[in-house]
């Protein structure tokens, strides 16, 4: 079933539902948002395909596929990232770089030769 976020703007207090397709219509009817004890919470489209909490914040650790190898050359990857000073680890089954921080996949994007043009502010 699918789950839904609906976040109050005043008080920013957010709301998980996990409902049918048919449930969520019903509730929202014409409107993009629910009411709950007299509040009006629009519904959070950001949050729910993010897939990041719906503070915003990221979940670390995050996995890369453009900063990965091969998964039969993980093992070599990780050893080479670790000897330049940068040890990252690579997810076996599907080659996936994996970052434990910001400046951890900062430093290992500067290290590898690669550039995350939207990395943000703070990276580093």
């Amino acid at each position: 079933m699918p789950t839904y976020r609906y976040r109050h703007r005043e008080s920013g207090k957010t709301l998980v539902q996990t409902w049918t397709i048919a449930k969520m219509l019903e509730e929202e009817g014409d409107n993009d948002g629910i009411t709950v004890g007299g509040k009006f919470y629009y519904r959070d489209y950001a949050a729910e395909h993010s897939g990041r909490p719906s503070g915003g914040c990221a979940a670390w650790p995050q996995r890369s596929d453009a900063a990965g190898a091969h998964p039969d050359q993980c093992k070599k990857f990780s050893e080479n990232s670790a000897k330049m000073g940068v040890p990252t680890e690579f997810d076996s089954k599907t080659g996936q770089a994996i970052f434990t921080s910001r400046s951890h996949r900062a430093r290992y994007l500067k290290m590898a030769g690669l550039h995350d043009r939207n990395g943000g502010y703070g990276d580093g």
